[in-house]
């Protein structure tokens, strides 16, 4: 059944990220190289220029949305906001980001372990940006659709959500998308649209 199939996509995708990557730090286990201070930076200035462009949001409460170990919440939402619920459906992981962070910025932070395609639509009027970054293509089509519907319940009158996905490359460019499969080379489930 459709279910079971995508319950076993899930499963080959919590086994996967149990390591990541590998790597030495625990930004190359996120994102396979250790190039996360650049990501940060870009991501910076990609933020600064959507609060240039809105100046009616004034971002004090964040959300990180498949936050991983933290690093998009220390490398770019706690540089702009006050606090930030990073959301992570590894226990691990959540854990890890305590200390990644440092006490001082854990301090501002909130912990939410859970998958987005079981999270529960966020209490209205409570969150003023939402971040999320490579992680809807762990998703299928419906739980991404429903995973950013409940997202987005949660944020204020002008509220950002910031949706950073990879898009297909080579000679999948010009098809709809690109699929890994558990039974693949990454061992996972992995779907990268064109329309990301």
């Amino acid at each position: 059944s459709k279910r079971s199939q995508q319950s076993g996509l899930y499963a080959a995708n919590e086994e996967w990220w149990i390591g990541g990557y590998g790597g030495s730090t625990d930004s190359a286990a996120m994102i396979g190289d250790d190039e996360g201070g650049q990501d940060g930076e870009e991501g910076l200035r990609f933020l600064d220029a959507v609060l240039a462009a809105r100046p009616q949001l004034k971002p004090r409460r964040a959300v990180d949305a498949g936050a991983g170990v933290g690093r998009v919440t220390r490398d770019v939402l706690l540089r702009r906001c006050e606090t930030v619920n990073l959301i992570e459906a590894d226990s691990g992981w959540s854990k890890r980001s305590k200390v990644y962070l440092g006490k001082k910025r854990a301090a501002r932070c909130t912990f939410t372990c859970a998958r987005l395609d079981c999270l529960a639509a966020l209490e209205p009027d409570t969150v003023d940006l939402i971040w999320i970054q490579w992680t809807l293509q762990y998703l299928t089509d419906r739980d991404v659709v429903r995973s950013l519907q409940h997202l987005a319940h949660g944020l204020v009158k002008h509220g950002v959500m910031i949706v950073k996905e990879n898009r297909p490359y080579g000679a999948a460019r010009g098809d709809r998308f690109q699929l890994e499969t558990p039974s693949g080379e990454e061992g996972r489930y992995d779907i990268t649209r064109t329309d990301a």
